[in-house]
């Protein structure tokens, strides 16, 4: 005689349901119990892609270290429901703080779809150079100073450690990246971590003009769009560059600023880019030269002097550190991005007090950002969404 397993199939083992899929016919306590157990197909649920990026840690005070890069937290699947309403927060960067203080941290990114939630903020650069005083604690850990101070220590899977001091004095640590931990300790460090390059967006691909200078004139864009932390190539272009600032381009043509300066002049250059980089570490105070360099993916870069250097705003990159009694430059602004293939359903509910795809409030998807996709990306503020 067969036993009557779940779902009314006749098997010698159990029908399996999960939260995709429940093949066959069930009873109503089956199912409740189910659904009760997170073990239940989600009524019109789809997947989504989605990176979240914290707000990240500045440098610290007095030839300090760098910030930490806000954490990190993404998903290629991850299962969404229409009607519920999502908590989405994007974190601040953190501001220096000063004489007498403690390493300050950036704010935590939040996005409740998702059980990794939240992203935590970036650790602050040490405040003060003593072979006691830390980087700070985060998603990614603060540089320590230019003594032998130790760098702080990063959430797992979020981020790396920050730089340690230098034992020659000339360096304090650089912030960690998402990619690698900030560099420290010896005398020719105190560069900020590698952060992410992010594919959540089409890479880029168009037509430009090059001087011998860091300034980049798009004439013709085929792919994507092009705009502050995108790695780019091209004939006559330096290994990682990535653009840092916008000119009179806003996405398409127009002129941008590189990391690098091109090596030659020339035109109708072939550029393409492999995605963006967020959540670089800030770089550590430098004796020696005149800067050191922020990790890629917004990581400010530190200076001799007082004129420290904020990390990149909605990329999560950590402040860079400054010199004698200086504040750190501020830790970068994080940032959510939502991409999902462009059959499934628009948002319909965005809190007035996020701003999306440019403004408050808005549920118009971006269509030009990836092909075939619908993108939302999420640059300041709190409140919910729903599909």
């Amino acid at each position: 005689m067969s036993t009557r397993y779940k779902g009314s199939i006749m098997s010698a083992t159990a029908a399996v349901n999960s939260t995709i899929a429940a093949s066959g016919i069930w009873r109503s306590n089956e199912v409740m119990q189910a659904i009760a157990a997170g073990a239940w197909p989600l009524a019109n649920a789809f997947p989504i892609e989605f990176l979240l990026i914290a707000g990240a840690g500045p440098g610290g005070w007095n030839y300090c270290g760098g910030g930490g890069a806000g954490g990190v937290v993404l998903s290629s699947n991850l299962n969404v429901t229409p009607t519920v309403n999502y908590t989405v927060t994007i974190g601040a960067g953190g501001t220096g703080p000063g004489s007498g203080g403690v390493p300050a941290t950036g704010n935590d990114s939040i996005f409740t779809a998702s059980s990794s939630s939240p992203a935590k903020g970036g650790g602050g650069g040490s405040v003060d150079s003593t072979s006691t005083k830390y980087g700070g604690n985060g998603g990614s850990g603060g540089g320590a100073g230019y003594i032998t101070g130790v760098g702080g220590t990063a959430v797992a899977t979020q981020g790396n450690a920050g730089g340690n001091g230098s034992t020659s004095t000339d360096f304090a640590g650089g912030g960690g990246g998402y990619g690698a931990a900030g560099s420290g300790g010896a005398s020719s460090t105190g560069v900020g971590g590698i952060g992410l390059l992010s594919t959540i967006t089409t890479a880029f691909a168009g037509t430009a003009s090059t001087a011998s200078t860091v300034t980049l004139t798009i004439t013709a864009v085929s792919a994507g769009v092009i705009g502050i932390g995108t790695q780019i190539t091209g004939s006559n272009i330096p290994a990682g560059t990535v653009v840092t600032a916008l000119g009179t381009g806003t996405g398409g043509t127009g002129t941008y600023t590189m990391n690098k300066a091109a090596t030659s002049t020339t035109t109708g250059v072939a550029i393409t880019s492999t995605g963006v980089y967020y959540a670089g570490g800030g770089g550590g105070w430098t004796r020696s030269t005149s800067t050191t360099l922020g990790g890629l993916g917004g990581g400010g870069g530190g200076v001799t002097g007082t004129n420290t250097v904020a990390g990149g705003a909605n990329q999560g990159g950590g402040g860079g550190g400054g010199g004698s009694l200086a504040v750190g430059g501020t830790g970068g602004s994080g940032i959510l991005i939502i991409a999902y293939p462009d059959s499934y359903a628009n948002l319909v509910s965005v809190s007035a007090g996020l701003t999306c795809n440019g403004s408050a409030g808005n549920t118009t998807p971006n269509t030009t950002y990836r092909s075939g996709y619908k993108v939302y990306r999420f640059t300041a503020g709190t409140g919910t969404i729903s599909w």
